[in-house]
């Protein structure tokens, strides 16, 4: 599709969205992401049935028994049904009334996503003793004191998400993945360029974004290709899409590479045996692009949120920096207030019936996460962001059968490194202005500016 194409389809799509909230659809309105309350929006979900069927041709729930229920039905899936043949006909352009969906129109190859559920369980099981809760946490130190660092080099005003969050979680992320310090430059700026994308897969984004994504996405693919081929992964691709010099066992390892590429999680993941043998290298670069281009992402956003929360309950505050300990409590209740991830869609494989209503086949199930982690019929008080809340009222849903079972660990590891490095190197961090969160994010609501200052008492 050419660029002009692009844009008016980019722009017909966003023209629609913006239509169908008009009518006053909660969950059109939240497509829209144009600073709609959502917490009311939340609400105004729940207050329909427990799935209702939205003027975007979606169901859509927010109560947390069905969210719940959905996530585990295994005859939903994240991956969408097959398309079938080109809009238009075979012999000329399209007809100006076909109008290609967005996945169509933007494919953004090489974000996987949109995976079916035994896939992300598969490679879940598969990666868990390299990346799940237990592994990561051996990290917890080094994070911590990777994030003091940066925090102490901060002048007495500053933004907290491009000085502190952003590129701390960024590094963190390359070291993560073993992308040798030669080549930091470059995924920092890559993974800038591809911030957002995951919104991208639902909320139309404007036409230069549109090709930033499209420029950086094989590029960033092509960069862990090549740090699977240092890290000496059998078989990996190369940049160019060859494999190693012998055909047999993959790339050398690149001259210069440094310790933490031949030791980082590429390495590490292909000595971890797949049920049925060697792991492929395409498994490998798949988890590696999801932290990449997903993970990362969330851990900013998770963290953005964590501490915008914490600024405006100042007790909660003060009760963390007193206590750190509180830092895996405090990312708990964020995850249930402000999640990362504020909604999952799924496709139905068959004719099911789900909270009493029938979904047909390749019918859209949109489950509206932060709506479901603040029903009143699952939580007590549920709009109140309070560290001290018990475990169990949080009840948090399952993670399988989508990315954030692969990525969940790593990005609660990096927001609880980050609020306790917070909590002891700049104790009298406070907010100098508004929180501003990204336009056309419907999906994460990540922080875009976070204007900060090291003491309480600057004046706004």
């Amino acid at each position: 599709m050419t660029d002009s194409a692009l844009g008016r389809v980019l722009l017909t799509l966003r023209g629609v969205q913006w239509i169908l909230g008009t009518k006053g659809d909660p969950y059109a309105l939240l497509l829209r992401a144009a600073g709609d309350d959502r917490a009311e929006l939340g609400r105004r979900v729940r207050e329909r049935n427990p799935l209702y069927w939205s003027s975007a041709e979606a169901w859509v729930t927010g109560d947390h028994e069905v969210v719940a229920a959905a996530l585990a039905d295994r005859r939903l899936t994240p991956r969408p049904p097959d398309t079938g043949a080109p809009i238009g006909e075979p012999a000329g352009e399209p007809a100006p009334w076909d109008v290609p969906t967005l996945r169509e129109a933007l494919p953004l190859a090489g974000l996987p996503v949109a995976l079916d559920r035994e896939e992300y369980a598969r490679l879940r099981g598969w990666a868990a003793p390299v990346l799940g809760e237990r592994a990561l946490r051996r990290r917890h130190a080094a994070a911590v004191r990777a994030y003091r660092h940066r925090a102490s080099a901060l002048r007495e005003r500053f933004d907290l998400m491009d000085d502190l969050i952003r590129p701390a979680t960024v590094d963190a992320g390359r070291v993560l993945l073993g992308v040798p310090e030669h080549r930091a430059a470059r995924f920092a700026e890559l993974c800038g360029e591809l911030t957002g994308v995951l919104d991208a897969t639902l909320c139309p984004p404007r036409l230069d974004t549109a090709r930033r994504y499209r420029a950086a996405l094989p590029e960033l693919q092509a960069l862990l290709a090549e740090t699977l081929g240092t890290s000496g992964v059998s078989g990996a691709p190369s940049a160019s899409g060859t494999s190693g010099a012998s055909g047999t066992h993959g790339l050398s390892r690149t001259a210069g590479a440094d310790t933490r590429a031949r030791s980082g999680l590429p390495r590490r993941l292909s000595a971890t045996p797949a049920p049925d043998g060697p792991p492929p290298p395409g498994d490998v670069l798949t988890v590696c692009a999801l932290l990449a281009l997903v993970g990362i992402d969330v851990a900013t956003t998770l963290t953005g949120n964590a501490i915008a929360l914490l600024l405006d309950h100042s007790d909660q505050w003060r009760a963390l920096r007193e206590d750190p300990g509180l830092t895996p409590a405090a990312v708990a209740e964020t995850l249930r207030h402000t999640p990362p991830v504020r909604l999952h869609r799924l496709y139905a494989r068959q004719d099911l019936e789900l909270a009493g209503t029938r979904v047909a086949a390749d019918e859209e199930v949109v489950l509206l996460i932060e709506a479901a982690h603040r029903d009143p019929r699952r939580h007590r008080d549920p709009d109140r962001f309070d560290i001290h809340r018990p475990a169990h009222d949080r009840h948090p849903l399952p993670e399988d059968g989508h990315a954030g079972g692969l990525v969940g660990p790593a990005a609660r590891l990096a927001a609880e490194a980050a609020l306790r490095a917070l909590a002891e190197e700049l104790p009298g961090l406070a907010r100098t202005d508004e929180v501003l969160r990204r336009l056309r994010s419907p999906i994460t609501g990540g922080v875009f500016r976070f204007p900060a200052a090291r003491q309480g008492n600057v004046r706004r």
